[in-house]
């Protein structure tokens, strides 16, 4: 596996560290010459996930960028002198400033033609980064297994455990302690700051996915696990049922909903399919 450990620096002063794949084989016009894949929420660009794909993809004849996003790990630095970041400060809307970070530095690479991709909270935000910017160069966007943060929805799937931490959370920073941590477990096992919490689940469903999905302006593919999907299975992520479901019922002409059957949140032991389901998307544009 041969990596290129590189960093790049945001427009707010935050340096961003990542694993670079370069494509093994030339390939005559791609469709797609490099993916910029952002990892899941207190994460890394080293996860096993990200690597394996990075290793897939090179092979392929795809360079592959695994890397990080201000929210990687769950405490983390952030700019010098600065406030701390991590995914427990992070908001969904720093996102695009993390994107054209790791595009000026593919750019640099000669890449042209590039697709913004993510897992999990990574997956969030690059549907949020291109729906709200619309990134010249960008020919697609993947993202696999986003959760639908969506209040309303969060509130009727997880009840009054969901709403005691909202609460909680909104009382914190109004006691003027926006930086107070909380570790509710849902919807998903993270630490989240209260200032945080709120915004990433605020009632004005700020990040939804299946409705930013609608303005990426680029063909999008969703993909989940069928395991995470699964309506009372052991390894069900209700967040990504709800994201799977709403977008495919919304069904735009530009996206396209799939699902790794056998694979959880985390595609252990189903990389290959995953990225075989990607493959042939870019293989479609």
């Amino acid at each position: 596996m041969e990596i290129e450990l590189v960093h790049t620096t945001t427009s707010d002063d935050i340096v961003l560290s990542g694993a670079y794949f370069e494509a093994k084989q030339l390939v005559q016009n791609p469709k797609v010459d490099a993916i910029i894949f952002f990892h899941g929420d207190g994460g890394n660009f080293y996860g096993n996930l990200l690597l394996e794909l990075g290793e897939l993809f090179s092979s392929a004849g795809v360079s592959f960028l695994a890397a990080n996003r201000r929210g990687h790990d769950v405490i983390a630095r952030g700019a010098p002198n600065g406030a701390l970041k991590g995914y427990a400060f992070e908001s969904v809307s720093e996102s695009p400033i993390d994107y054209e970070a790791w595009l000026n530095f593919v750019r640099a690479k000669n890449h042209r033609r590039i697709i913004l991709a993510g897992h999990s909270g990574g997956a969030v935000r690059a549907t949020y980064a291109q729906a709200t910017v619309h990134f010249p160069d960008v020919v697609g966007v993947v993202s696999v297994s986003p959760g639908e943060y969506n209040h309303k929805e969060v509130v009727e799937t997880h009840g009054e455990q969901f709403v005691m931490t909202y609460r909680e959370a909104e009382r914190a920073i109004q006691r003027g302690k926006p930086a107070e941590l909380f570790q509710p477990r849902i919807p998903w096992g993270s630490m989240w700051s209260a200032e945080a919490f709120v915004d990433c689940f605020n009632p004005d469903n700020r990040y939804s996915v299946s409705a930013h999905a609608m303005n990426t302006e680029v063909p999008t593919l969703y993909v989940f696990g069928g395991n995470e999907v699964e309506i009372g299975g052991p390894e069900e992520l209700p967040v990504c049922g709800l994201a799977m479901r709403t977008i495919r019922s919304l069904a735009y002409p530009h996206v396209d909903v799939r699902v790794v059957s056998g694979a959880n949140h985390g595609y252990v032991n189903c990389g290959t399919h995953l990225m075989q389901q990607i493959k042939d998307f870019i293989d479609n544009l």
